[in-house]
């Protein structure tokens, strides 16, 4: 029975280790946003073998399609950032953050809402600094039905969309 016993040990030690799990997503939640700064939202995400893609989707809150932005490895986390809303014209933003490895399995995090709130009422916003950033931020359809531009509740200047192609 030991030897037994020890042979199967021997035997599952020697297969091979696949990279088979989906990548770890792990992400803060952020409560509120200031209305009219674009928004830098991180997350750590990590895979037994490499991480492909990660990506923030966002949308106005009550919108049907999200939009979504790839995100940068920033040296310990991947970050996103996204345009701002305008003053009076949405009270939240729903987003979620997935990664896709390079297996091609995806994981990503539940859906959470940021609320719009004045400066000074918002302790800790996402806020992005560098101007460059704000200034430059492409933005991708998830269906066609979006048209060719971002919904005008966020803030478009420096804002490239790229609208889901017709085939």
């Amino acid at each position: 029975m030991r030897i037994a016993a020890a042979l199967l040990l021997v035997a599952l030690t020697a297969l091979p280790v696949r990279a088979d799990d989906p990548p770890q997503v792990e992400h803060q939640p952020v409560p509120c946003a200031i209305a009219g700064k674009a928004l830098t939202l991180c997350a750590t995400v990590s895979d037994d073998s490499a991480v492909a893609k990660s990506r923030l989707y966002f949308r106005r809150s009550g919108e049907d399609f999200y939009s979504f932005v790839d995100m940068e490895f920033a040296g310990l986390s991947y970050c996103g950032t996204i345009p701002g809303i305008r003053e009076g014209k949405g009270n939240a933003i729903e987003y979620y953050i997935q990664a896709v490895d390079d297996q091609y399995q995806p994981q990503r995090t539940s859906t959470y809402q940021m609320n719009i709130q004045p400066e000074g009422v918002c302790e800790f916003p996402p806020i992005q600094k560098d101007a460059a950033k704000a200034a430059s931020i492409r933005v991708y359809a998830t269906n066609k039905k979006q048209g060719k531009k971002l919904d005008d509740a966020f803030i478009l200047s420096g804002v490239s969309f790229v609208p889901v192609l017709s085939k």
